[in-house]
């Protein structure tokens, strides 16, 4: 019998900061889940629970080498709810802020897709080398029975 390895979605990346990757070239979100209304401490919330892999600078694009956030919570409400069709999906995407429509509102935090069709090819060309470096490490793995 092959071994079907699959990752549980934990929540052990923290939470998503829009701020702190607003000028990412490339960000990969990885949908695991989605909780509508989740409880949390500042009351019920949309929730996605994602890997989340971080391309910040033209660089780290160039070198395959992102920043890699494995079962991060995405709250925010915009940001969330646009997840919620992409469960067992990805999308490769940016984050930008939009101005708040009503008076003393907080600016909204939206997902822009990537268009470059350059920056698309290099994330696929990651995701497609580090699935087939999982692949081999399954492959390798000693048979026990």
């Amino acid at each position: 019998m092959p071994l079907n390895l699959m990752d549980i979605p934990t929540a052990n990346g923290g939470w998503f900061k829009p701020k702190e990757v607003a000028d990412a070239v490339a960000i990969l979100v990885e949908v695991k889940a989605f909780d509508r209304q989740r409880p949390t401490p500042n009351g019920p919330k949309d929730s996605v629970l994602c890997d989340v892999t971080v391309f910040k600078t033209p660089e780290q694009l160039e070198r395959l080498a992102p920043e890699v956030s494995k079962g991060q919570r995405i709250e925010q409400t915009v940001l969330a709810r646009d997840l919620e069709t992409v469960v067992g999906g990805a999308v490769l995407v940016t984050v930008a802020q939009i101005p708040a429509t009503k008076p003393g509102a907080h600016p909204a935090w939206v997902w822009r897709q990537i268009t470059d069709s350059g920056i698309r090819n290099q994330v696929v060309t990651y995701a497609s080398q580090r699935d087939a470096a999982v692949d081999a490490a399954v492959t390798d793995a000693p048979d026990f029975d």
